[in-house]
Protein backbone atom coordinates (compact mmCIF):
# COMPACT_ATOMS: atom_id res chain seq x y z
CA UNK A 1 0.00 0.00 0.00
CA UNK A 2 1.14 3.87 -0.34
CA UNK A 3 1.84 5.70 2.49
CA UNK A 4 0.12 8.36 4.37
CA UNK A 5 -0.95 9.54 7.85
CA UNK A 6 -4.54 9.37 9.33
CA UNK A 7 -5.49 11.73 12.04
CA UNK A 8 -8.57 10.20 13.23
CA UNK A 9 -8.79 6.41 15.36
CA UNK A 10 -12.17 5.04 15.83
CA UNK A 11 -12.40 2.00 17.23
CA UNK A 12 -15.70 1.90 18.28
CA UNK A 13 -18.06 -0.07 15.57
CA UNK A 14 -21.30 2.47 16.64
CA UNK A 15 -19.47 5.47 15.51
CA UNK A 16 -21.69 6.59 12.45
CA UNK A 17 -19.11 6.52 9.14
CA UNK A 18 -18.71 2.63 10.80
CA UNK A 19 -22.46 2.29 10.55
CA UNK A 20 -22.78 3.57 7.28
CA UNK A 21 -20.05 1.34 6.19
CA UNK A 22 -21.54 -1.89 7.25
CA UNK A 23 -24.78 -0.61 5.57
CA UNK A 24 -23.61 0.65 2.16
CA UNK A 25 -21.95 -3.10 1.99
CA UNK A 26 -25.39 -4.56 2.06
CA UNK A 27 -27.36 -1.22 0.01
CA UNK A 28 -25.69 0.86 -2.12
CA UNK A 29 -27.16 4.36 -1.56
CA UNK A 30 -27.93 6.25 -4.74
CA UNK A 31 -24.91 7.77 -6.22
CA UNK A 32 -22.26 6.13 -4.13
CA UNK A 33 -20.41 2.87 -3.98
CA UNK A 34 -18.60 0.94 -1.38
CA UNK A 35 -14.67 0.18 -2.29
CA UNK A 36 -12.61 -2.58 -0.88
CA UNK A 37 -8.69 -3.42 -1.33
CA UNK A 38 -6.11 -1.24 -2.93
CA UNK A 39 -6.56 -2.38 -6.43
CA UNK A 40 -10.44 -1.19 -6.46
CA UNK A 41 -9.87 2.23 -4.91
CA UNK A 42 -6.69 2.72 -7.53
CA UNK A 43 -8.59 1.56 -10.27
CA UNK A 44 -11.18 3.90 -8.90
CA UNK A 45 -9.26 6.57 -8.39
CA UNK A 46 -7.84 6.26 -12.31
CA UNK A 47 -11.50 6.63 -13.24
CA UNK A 48 -11.91 9.87 -11.50
CA UNK A 49 -14.11 8.73 -8.92
CA UNK A 50 -14.06 11.85 -6.03
CA UNK A 51 -13.35 9.66 -2.76
CA UNK A 52 -15.76 10.91 0.28
CA UNK A 53 -13.72 9.14 3.15
CA UNK A 54 -10.92 6.84 3.05
CA UNK A 55 -10.44 4.15 5.90
CA UNK A 56 -7.14 2.44 6.66
CA UNK A 57 -6.89 -0.25 8.85
CA UNK A 58 -4.86 0.27 12.16
CA UNK A 59 -0.95 -0.93 11.35
CA UNK A 60 -1.63 -0.48 7.76
CA UNK A 61 -1.03 2.89 4.77
CA UNK A 62 -2.72 3.96 2.20
CA UNK A 63 -3.38 7.10 0.21
CA UNK A 64 -5.74 8.94 -1.94
CA UNK A 65 -7.61 11.79 -2.84
CA UNK A 66 -10.18 12.42 -0.04
CA UNK A 67 -11.40 14.74 1.39
CA UNK A 68 -11.43 12.45 4.79
CA UNK A 69 -9.13 9.81 6.26
CA UNK A 70 -9.38 8.36 9.24
CA UNK A 71 -7.81 4.79 11.05
CA UNK A 72 -10.14 2.07 11.63
CA UNK A 73 -9.01 -0.31 14.81
CA UNK A 74 -8.59 -3.95 13.71
CA UNK A 75 -11.35 -5.05 15.43
CA UNK A 76 -13.50 -2.11 14.13
CA UNK A 77 -12.00 -2.90 10.60
CA UNK A 78 -13.46 -6.49 10.62
CA UNK A 79 -17.24 -5.29 11.18
CA UNK A 80 -16.99 -3.66 7.91
CA UNK A 81 -14.61 -5.55 5.71
CA UNK A 82 -17.01 -7.99 3.37
CA UNK A 83 -13.82 -10.44 2.18
CA UNK A 84 -11.84 -12.96 3.83
CA UNK A 85 -8.56 -11.44 4.41
CA UNK A 86 -9.34 -7.74 4.18
CA UNK A 87 -6.62 -5.78 2.33
CA UNK A 88 -6.78 -3.21 5.09
CA UNK A 89 -8.62 -0.83 2.94
CA UNK A 90 -11.71 0.49 2.20
CA UNK A 91 -13.50 3.96 0.93
CA UNK A 92 -16.83 5.37 -0.03
CA UNK A 93 -17.07 7.03 -3.28
CA UNK A 94 -19.18 9.38 -5.11
CA UNK A 95 -20.54 7.61 -8.48
CA UNK A 96 -22.19 9.26 -11.57
CA UNK A 97 -25.83 7.53 -11.95
CA UNK A 98 -26.61 7.50 -15.74
CA UNK A 99 -29.27 7.14 -18.25
CA UNK A 100 -29.40 4.26 -21.08
CA UNK A 101 -28.62 6.93 -23.65
CA UNK A 102 -25.30 7.60 -22.32
CA UNK A 103 -24.78 4.30 -22.59
CA UNK A 104 -25.47 3.87 -25.95
CA UNK A 105 -23.42 6.95 -27.26
CA UNK A 106 -20.73 5.54 -25.21
CA UNK A 107 -20.80 2.02 -27.64
CA UNK A 108 -21.11 3.81 -30.75
CA UNK A 109 -18.64 5.94 -30.32
CA UNK A 110 -16.64 3.43 -30.08
CA UNK A 111 -18.21 1.39 -32.79
CA UNK A 112 -18.84 -1.34 -30.31
CA UNK A 113 -21.90 -3.22 -29.62
CA UNK A 114 -23.56 -2.19 -26.40
CA UNK A 115 -23.45 -4.91 -23.64
CA UNK A 116 -26.97 -5.79 -22.08
CA UNK A 117 -27.43 -7.57 -18.89
CA UNK A 118 -30.79 -9.09 -19.02
CA UNK A 119 -31.70 -10.71 -15.52
CA UNK A 120 -28.42 -11.41 -14.50
CA UNK A 121 -29.29 -11.82 -10.87
CA UNK A 122 -25.52 -13.10 -9.12
CA UNK A 123 -22.93 -10.00 -8.22
CA UNK A 124 -20.08 -11.95 -8.79
CA UNK A 125 -21.66 -12.86 -12.24
CA UNK A 126 -21.98 -9.22 -12.74
CA UNK A 127 -18.69 -8.15 -11.75
CA UNK A 128 -16.88 -10.75 -13.77
CA UNK A 129 -19.00 -9.33 -17.18
CA UNK A 130 -17.67 -5.91 -16.58
CA UNK A 131 -14.02 -6.93 -15.84
CA UNK A 132 -14.21 -9.41 -19.15
CA UNK A 133 -16.20 -6.38 -21.06
CA UNK A 134 -13.26 -3.77 -19.94
CA UNK A 135 -10.60 -6.32 -20.97
CA UNK A 136 -11.85 -6.53 -24.04
CA UNK A 137 -12.65 -2.81 -24.77
CA UNK A 138 -16.03 -2.56 -24.44
CA UNK A 139 -17.03 1.13 -23.47
CA UNK A 140 -20.32 0.41 -22.08
CA UNK A 141 -22.85 -1.88 -20.40
CA UNK A 142 -26.26 -1.25 -19.36
CA UNK A 143 -28.31 -3.31 -17.31
CA UNK A 144 -31.87 -4.35 -17.17
CA UNK A 145 -34.58 -4.63 -14.32
CA UNK A 146 -33.72 -8.03 -12.19
CA UNK A 147 -30.03 -7.94 -12.41
CA UNK A 148 -27.55 -7.33 -9.61
CA UNK A 149 -26.04 -3.95 -9.36
CA UNK A 150 -22.57 -3.42 -10.65
CA UNK A 151 -22.09 -0.60 -8.43
CA UNK A 152 -23.13 -3.28 -5.35
CA UNK A 153 -19.88 -3.87 -3.13
CA UNK A 154 -19.80 -7.71 -4.02
CA UNK A 155 -20.07 -7.01 -8.17
CA UNK A 156 -17.18 -4.19 -7.54
CA UNK A 157 -14.82 -6.52 -5.77
CA UNK A 158 -15.55 -9.15 -8.88
CA UNK A 159 -14.54 -6.79 -11.45
CA UNK A 160 -11.51 -5.93 -9.47
CA UNK A 161 -13.08 -2.06 -9.97
CA UNK A 162 -12.95 -2.50 -13.48
CA UNK A 163 -16.65 -1.31 -13.67
CA UNK A 164 -14.88 1.84 -13.28
CA UNK A 165 -13.20 1.78 -16.91
CA UNK A 166 -17.00 1.09 -18.65
CA UNK A 167 -19.89 3.71 -18.86
CA UNK A 168 -22.81 2.01 -17.09
CA UNK A 169 -26.40 3.09 -17.07
CA UNK A 170 -29.60 1.56 -15.98
CA UNK A 171 -31.65 0.97 -18.97
CA UNK A 172 -35.62 -0.74 -20.11
CA UNK A 173 -36.13 -1.96 -22.88
CA UNK A 174 -38.01 0.75 -24.41
CA UNK A 175 -34.59 2.68 -24.31
CA UNK A 176 -32.98 -0.01 -25.90
CA UNK A 177 -35.71 -0.24 -29.00
CA UNK A 178 -33.44 1.80 -31.73
CA UNK A 179 -30.88 -1.34 -31.05
CA UNK A 180 -30.40 -4.50 -32.88
CA UNK A 181 -28.82 -7.13 -31.60
CA UNK A 182 -28.30 -10.71 -29.98
CA UNK A 183 -28.73 -12.31 -27.17
CA UNK A 184 -26.81 -15.54 -26.03
CA UNK A 185 -28.36 -18.11 -25.42
CA UNK A 186 -27.10 -21.77 -24.40
CA UNK A 187 -28.32 -23.83 -27.30
CA UNK A 188 -30.37 -23.22 -30.30
CA UNK A 189 -28.92 -19.83 -31.99
CA UNK A 190 -26.58 -19.55 -34.55
CA UNK A 191 -22.67 -20.47 -33.91
CA UNK A 192 -20.55 -17.47 -32.61
CA UNK A 193 -18.26 -18.32 -35.54
CA UNK A 194 -21.04 -17.53 -38.16
CA UNK A 195 -22.49 -14.10 -37.44
CA UNK A 196 -21.63 -10.48 -37.56
CA UNK A 197 -21.30 -10.54 -34.05
CA UNK A 198 -19.08 -7.46 -33.79
CA UNK A 199 -21.82 -5.00 -35.94
CA UNK A 200 -24.56 -5.70 -33.54
CA UNK A 201 -26.11 -2.56 -31.67
CA UNK A 202 -26.00 -4.80 -28.83
CA UNK A 203 -25.47 -8.24 -27.18
CA UNK A 204 -27.64 -9.54 -24.34
CA UNK A 205 -26.82 -11.55 -22.14
CA UNK A 206 -29.25 -13.28 -19.77
CA UNK A 207 -30.34 -15.05 -16.61
CA UNK A 208 -28.74 -18.86 -16.63
CA UNK A 209 -31.91 -20.17 -14.61
CA UNK A 210 -34.44 -17.70 -16.87
CA UNK A 211 -32.83 -17.19 -19.66
CA UNK A 212 -33.88 -13.98 -22.08
CA UNK A 213 -36.70 -11.93 -21.28
CA UNK A 214 -37.35 -11.42 -24.75
CA UNK A 215 -38.41 -14.24 -27.16
CA UNK A 216 -37.54 -11.77 -30.36
CA UNK A 217 -34.20 -11.04 -30.21
CA UNK A 218 -31.52 -13.48 -33.03
CA UNK A 219 -29.96 -15.79 -30.59
CA UNK A 220 -25.66 -16.92 -30.51
CA UNK A 221 -24.97 -20.03 -29.23
CA UNK A 222 -20.90 -20.86 -28.12
CA UNK A 223 -21.06 -24.69 -29.32
CA UNK A 224 -19.37 -26.61 -26.41
CA UNK A 225 -18.07 -30.43 -26.43
CA UNK A 226 -20.43 -33.21 -26.52
CA UNK A 227 -22.39 -33.81 -23.13
CA UNK A 228 -21.49 -30.23 -21.60
CA UNK A 229 -25.05 -28.68 -21.47
CA UNK A 230 -23.68 -25.02 -20.93
CA UNK A 231 -21.51 -21.91 -19.78
CA UNK A 232 -21.35 -20.04 -16.97
CA UNK A 233 -22.77 -16.74 -18.21
CA UNK A 234 -19.44 -14.68 -17.41
CA UNK A 235 -17.41 -17.44 -19.05
CA UNK A 236 -20.01 -17.17 -22.34
CA UNK A 237 -19.79 -13.18 -22.21
CA UNK A 238 -16.59 -13.59 -22.07
CA UNK A 239 -15.57 -15.99 -24.90
CA UNK A 240 -18.29 -13.54 -26.82
CA UNK A 241 -16.76 -10.18 -25.95
CA UNK A 242 -13.07 -11.46 -27.03
CA UNK A 243 -14.46 -12.50 -30.31
CA UNK A 244 -15.77 -8.83 -30.81
CA UNK A 245 -12.53 -7.48 -29.76
CA UNK A 246 -10.59 -10.37 -32.35
CA UNK A 247 -12.70 -8.93 -35.17
CA UNK A 248 -12.82 -5.22 -34.73
CA UNK A 249 -9.00 -5.49 -34.44
CA UNK A 250 -8.98 -7.50 -37.43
Amino acid sequence: MRKTTSDQLISSPENEIVRRLRRLAQRREPGYVLLEGSRVLAEAEAAGLEFEVVAVREGDEFTARSGRHITLARGTFRTVSQTVTPQGVIAIAKVKELDASAAISAARGRHWPLVVLDGVQDPGNVGAICRSAAAAGAPALAVLPGSADPYGAKAVRASAGNVFRLTVARASWSDLAGLEGYGAAAAGGAPLGDVPIEKAGMIVLGSETHGLSRSDLKLVTVHLSAGVESLNVAAAAALILFEVRRRLAA
